[in-house]
């Protein structure tokens, strides 16, 4: 759009987002209406497109969240196929109404490409017209569910949808009740999608400790070969499973990035992910943070950074029960491996020998370890050195 056209576009969808609003009686938000403004000066699209950010966390949005009323007005707009490729969502309360809105004008819209919607009250009947529009729009590249409690109807109908759509790359369902019954169906249709690139399913509510969802990943990541980042946090998962996913993914040719925090991996589940380091996969995140791993845990991933393993760039093993010689052992293999530029290991028991030798990683001109890589920072007292936590751990995932 350019020109007197551009100008008379934009002014008609403002009017049009305006009409909207007053059929619902809500007022216009200035931020919608100032970024229709934005864009009409702009004349193109930036290289990330059009991003609108309507989080109910932001200090604009203290004393009015997005209700369902707002979600119809914005989905109005969303429907005369807007030029918004990114619009954020995240805590507010427009609910299932809003959901149901917002999937109606998916199956018109033609560029919006992410689609944030965290933290709304949605559930499965929200969720179901969501699904319904993706099924119909070939655009929408990302979709964050996460904190709806959508529940088990909601993830097997997001699963059923996945076998129809090939555009969604990313999809966040982390903390929405899914069930045994709803990851084995979403495991069942990632044996042939081709399509998910990033996947988070943390936080589910599982009826059961045989592991069995977890068995089921990894029979997926055996023949799975698009996904590239799997989240699988607060899974109950023990040794046994951590096991299996180490096997399966020696075969595996893309997944670069595995979040396992939170789990009850010990020093067993540490050592099948050592052998997996040791073939030098294409894995370069691994995060076991709160798990249970110990120093013979911490050793035996050492050992493979320190000789098999030139891909791994990223490590945490926060909150994991290691002492000294777990971090000695893990300073060492540091100053031979020169790919692993990240480790996070607060929360373990940093005493005088570790201290020491993760401040000399730290110190010189060019130091092995770089400060905002890590989640720990030196510091001297009486001529003793000590680390305190810097915090950069809480934004690297």
């Amino acid at each position: 759009m350019s020109g007197s056209e551009s100008e008379k576009d934009i002014e008609t969808l403002i009017d049009v987002y305006k009409s909207a609003c007053k059929t619902v009686g809500r007022e216009p938000i200035n931020k919608v209406i100032h970024f229709m403004n934005l864009i009409d000066k702009e004349n193109e699209p930036s290289i990330d497109g059009y991003e609108l950010d309507l989080s109910g966390n932001l200090p604009e949005f203290k004393n009015r969240r997005l209700d369902q009323d707002d979600a119809i007005a914005l989905a109005r707009e969303l429907s005369e196929d807007f030029l918004m490729t990114d619009i954020n969502l995240s805590y507010n309360n427009i609910g299932n109404t809003g959901a149901i809105a917002l999937g109606k004008a998916l199956q018109d819209n033609k560029f919006l490409e992410k689609l944030n919607v965290s933290m709304n009250d949605i559930e499965a009947k929200g969720t179901e017209a969501i699904c319904t529009g993706i099924q119909m729009n070939d655009n929408l590249r990302s979709l964050s569910l996460k904190g709806n409690k959508i529940g088990r109807q909601g993830g097997i109908l997001l699963s059923a949808t996945l076998q129809v759509n090939s555009s969604l790359t990313e999809l966040d369902i982390s903390d929405t009740d899914q069930t045994n019954e709803s990851l084995i169906a979403l495991t069942t249709v990632l044996l042939d999608n081709t399509t998910v690139k990033k996947l988070n399913v943390s936080n589910p509510l599982l009826n059961s400790e045989q592991e069995e969802t977890t068995i089921h990943f990894a029979k997926m990541l055996h023949v799975n070969y698009s996904l590239t980042e799997l989240h699988l946090s607060k899974h109950g998962m023990k040794d046994f499973g951590a096991t299996q996913l180490a096997e399966s993914l020696k075969d595996n040719k893309t997944l670069m990035y595995l979040n396992l925090n939170c789990n009850k991996i010990s020093e067993d589940g540490a050592r099948a992910f050592s052998s997996l380091l040791k073939l030098n996969t294409p894995l370069k995140k691994l995060s076991l943070s709160s798990n249970r791993i110990g120093n013979n845990g911490l050793a035996a991933l050492s050992e493979a950074v320190a000789t098999n393993n030139c891909n791994l760039t990223t490590l945490w093993v926060n909150n994991n029960g290691i002492t000294e010689t777990g971090l000695c052992a893990m300073a060492a293999a540091l100053r031979s491996n020169i790919t692993l530029t990240n480790i996070y290991i607060w929360g373990n028991e940093l005493k005088n020998t570790a201290c020491n030798a993760f401040e000399q990683l730290m110190e010189g001109g060019k130091p092995r370890l770089l400060q905002h890589n890590t989640d720990i920072v030196p510091y001297i007292v009486d001529g003793v050195t000590y680390l305190a936590e810097t915090g950069h751990h809480l934004f690297s995932h």
